[in-house]
């Protein structure tokens, strides 16, 4: 298996790729329609990250071996790092790829806030809140 952060730029194009060629990747509802707001499945992921209402995003995903050639030649899906998955360390060698190069870490960072932000503390007041440096891992890894 490998662990992997995927970009999807267009998550609407993927979408309408994914119902004409590979329409059993998107659940669907008793009719038969898709649901709404879509969703792709047939792989083990994070929650979707996304900082434009959904046009594109991240996930970090778990791929079998018959998946990964498949996602790394979908259309519009960008394969921002990965790592054979090895359990404990696999995230942090997944994450040091995107780190450790800057135009990966621009990506990353089009699809993930990190920077504190400034919120009501409910009390009168005010804290900073800094997120995590990555939005998710599977477990084990």
């Amino acid at each position: 298996m490998i662990d992997a952060i995927l970009r999807v730029a267009d998550f609407p194009a993927l979408v309408a790729h994914l119902d004409a060629q590979h329409p059993g990747m998107l659940q669907r509802d008793e009719a038969g329609a898709l649901v709404q707001p879509p969703v792709v499945t047939g792989f083990v992921r994070t929650p979707a990250t996304t900082l434009d209402g959904g046009q594109s995003l991240g996930v970090y995903a778990r791929l079998r071996s018959r998946e990964v050639e498949k996602w790394r030649g979908m259309p519009g899906v960008q394969v921002l790092a990965e790592a054979p998955f090895e359990g404990r360390g696999t995230a942090q060698a997944v994450y040091d790829q995107v780190f450790a190069d800057p135009e990966l870490l621009t990506i990353y960072d089009s699809v993930y806030d990190r920077s504190p932000r400034t919120v009501d503390d409910g009390e009168g007041g005010t804290m900073t809140i800094t997120p995590p440096k990555w939005f998710g891992i599977m477990a084990g890894a």
